[in-house]
């Protein structure tokens, strides 16, 4: 039996788990929160004369709570309050899922974990996750939630009581995370195959191009501003042009055009499009001076613009691209991001640039304005309506701009829905904005986040439109006086490395080929093993007897998966081509009315993946003869049209079912996902 204190031992254990939260505890004096006894020897807690639950009989209390939070099953259950802490135990024997309590008051947790000891359920329990603070609430909550999990919240009734305040900001926040992965999952996972022939299509450029990672450190501790396109862009502009030659300028494609009219030559521009957006660059002026820093699969007519330097920038989560650049042994990638603006920020990181400035990066309607005058869709216009919703104007002449006749049907004014109301740039203003940009803002949290782990400072000195949270905000002014006067030089050194860089032809690439097809060989070849094993393992299923019997043929069922994962894991570039299938048939599964999984639940969750694997295959087989195809003399003409010739090779290659409706939907923008709306 452990004598210590129970606070002692509750410290003891959430200090393996959560030293952030122990620290912060040992410095609360945790007053204004009394200890109450009850009648028949139990006690409880009241604050501000509101009991946190029952003196005459805690335990049952607990019990009572812990069915209320039971009642319906969830993936993630956010319970906000701790309150007395007796349903937690009871709660985790009813239900086995994820258990996020985020208590707003660390004089309350403190109170109850003077009075219960929760080691042994931290112990047995691992995830239950225990916080007090919003920001690391929030990285609990995006560390565990994927699009398709359910999440429940459960307020505390004590503490909607006394802090009504903090429950709404904890379930507005777990809202914003929610759509927030949403929005960047769901729409880059369904984009990956198409992506990925897209990548395929252009082997030749991006081997004709120099690779990104070469400028890594290039610009270690010099500050860099990138330039985003929201209209508080306008504003910062004379400043930038005041101090151009102190810092690193990195355009997203965008703002060129307001760049130049401002007389300012940006150092690198940023462009991630896989639609056809080259008159952003041709749009603003000459184009052949420039240096263009583009993705594996942007579409190649943004590759084809006539430009000074043109480097590839693959990032961590480009499979195909990331199988390109290693097969020339490239090892550096940029950490990407979820819109065109938040890739350039990963450039300067590349590029080691710290601090890192964003300007025009208004992430809200400013003004009645979506973008910066001069920038490439400066014409768009948003109406804010009485009703609470919002709606963009002008976007035929937005989707004219964009080669794709299936863009050319948009409506000229296209409802975004309900208004989002964020805190601004300057503190407590509030600002109104979409939900796009919204989890825009919360991607940003992570990035901050991140970055802030790593040394660097990520400043937004946009001075207008939203506050993005565990970013600093300081006046553009200010930041750059405080630069020391110095003279980057970027674009020649950028050069430099440029002309440096080795070009590569397709014999350079064979033996990474060959490699690559041994793999497919292999894993074909265990496919064929899993599909028989399963298929037996599932007929004996059907007569099995009692429920033993049942988990061993499972359990065999579960090593045969095992080794097939173990073959996939050996190819990561394959995830591309397999994912996208499991995660359709998987959210179509979660779709249906939720209930406990089966026997047959399970068994069809094998199946999905054996038949995914055995159709990534096939699709990657087509994607290297894309690929190998790109370096052919003639392929001009079908490169240009890469994204339909995407298409039509996983077609060839029996995407099934799932991969017919990814690409039906078309290609989507990765500057705003599918709604045709920039950040």
């Amino acid at each position: 039996m452990d004598s210590r204190p129970v606070y002692e031992q509750n410290r003891a254990a959430l200090e393996k788990r959560n030293p952030g939260l122990v620290a912060a505890l040992d410095a609360e004096p945790a007053e204004g929160v009394e200890l109450v006894p009850g009648p028949r020897g139990g006690t409880s807690l009241r604050e501000a004369g509101v009991l946190l639950g029952s003196a005459y009989d805690p335990g049952r209390d607990g019990e009572r709570l812990a069915a209320q939070m039971a009642e319906a099953p969830a993936d993630i259950l956010v319970a906000l309050g701790f309150g007395l802490g007796e349903q937690l135990e009871a709660f985790a024997e009813r239900r086995p899922e994820t258990l996020i309590v985020y208590e707003p008051s660390l004089a309350r947790l403190k109170a109850a974990l003077c009075r219960l000891p929760i080691a042994k359920l931290l112990k047995t329990h691992r995830d239950i996750h225990l916080t007090a603070d919003l920001d690391q609430f929030t990285a609990i909550l995006a560390a565990r939630y994927v699009p398709g999990l359910c999440i429940r919240v459960f307020p505390h009734p004590a503490v909607l009581r006394l802090d009504p305040a903090g429950v709404a900001a904890a379930v507005e926040r777990t809202k914003r995370i929610k759509d927030a992965t949403d929005t960047r999952i769901s729409t880059s996972v369904s984009q990956l195959m198409p992506w990925a022939f897209i990548t395929a299509a252009n082997g030749r450029r991006i081997a004709r191009s120099a690779h990104f990672g070469r400028t890594s450190g290039l610009f270690a501790g010099k500050p860099a501003v990138v330039a985003a396109a929201g209209p508080s862009l306008d504003k910062q502009l004379p400043l930038l042009r005041a101090h151009r030659d102190r810092v690193v300028v990195i355009a997203i494609g965008q703002t060129l055009k307001a760049l130049r009219q401002a007389g300012i030559e940006p150092d690198l521009v940023h462009v991630l499009e896989s639609k056809d957006v080259s008159q952003q660059l041709t749009g603003a002026g000459d184009t052949r001076q420039l240096i263009v820093a583009l993705t594996p699969d942007a579409h190649p007519a943004i590759y084809d613009v006539p430009a000074r330097a043109v480097f590839t920038a693959t990032t961590g989560g480009s499979p195909m691209g990331g199988w390109i650049a290693k097969a020339t042994g490239e090892s550096r990638f940029t950490m990407g991001g979820g819109t065109v603006a938040q890739g350039a920020v990963g450039l300067a990181v590349m590029m080691g640039c710290n601090p890192i400035l964003l300007i025009g990066q208004d992430l809200a309607f400013t003004d009645g304005r979506a973008y910066a005058q001069g920038s490439a869709y400066d014409f768009v216009q948003v109406e804010l309506a009485e009703d609470g919703t919002c709606a963009l104007t002008e976007m035929n002449q937005k989707a004219s701009l964009i080669n794709d006749p299936s863009r050319l049907t948009t409506r000229d004014r296209v409802s975004k829905g309900r208004i989002v109301w964020v805190d601004g740039w300057n503190e407590g203003e509030r600002v109104p904005t979409w939900r796009a940009y919204a989890s825009f803002i919360e991607q940003y949290r992570e990035i901050g986040l991140g970055l802030a782990r790593r040394g660097y400072q990520l400043v937004n000195c946009t001075e207008g439109g939203a506050r993005i949270p565990m970013v600093d905000h300081r006046p553009f002014r200010e930041m750059l006086e405080a630069l020391p006067d110095e003279r980057l030089e970027a674009r020649r050194r950028l050069l430099a490395v440029h002309d440096e860089a080795p070009r590569s032809t397709l014999a350079d690439y064979a033996e990474a080929i060959r490699a690559a097809h041994r793999r497919l060989d292999e894993l074909e070849k265990e496919i064929l093993r899993a599909r028989r094993f399963e298929r037996e393992m599932r007929e004996r299923l059907a007569f099995a007897r009692g429920e033993q019997q049942q988990i061993e043929l499972l359990r065999g069922i579960a090593r045969c998966e095992k080794k097939l994962r173990e073959q996939l894991e050996r190819a990561p570039w394959l995830d591309a081509l397999v994912q996208p299938e499991i995660y359709a048939a998987m959210a179509e599964q979660r779709r249906r009315e939720r209930r406990e999984s089966s026997l047959e639940d399970l068994a069809q969750e094998s199946r999905f993946l054996i038949e995914a694997a055995g159709n990534g295959v096939e699709r990657a087989r087509q994607w290297f003869a894309c690929f190998e195809s790109s370096f052919a003399d003639g392929c001009e003409r079908g490169e240009a049209s890469a994204a339909a010739a995407g298409a039509s090779a996983v077609e060839r290659a029996g995407a099934g079912e799932t991969g017919e409706r990814v690409l039906a939907a078309g290609v989507a923008s990765r500057e705003t996902g599918p709604s045709l709306a920039h950040p």
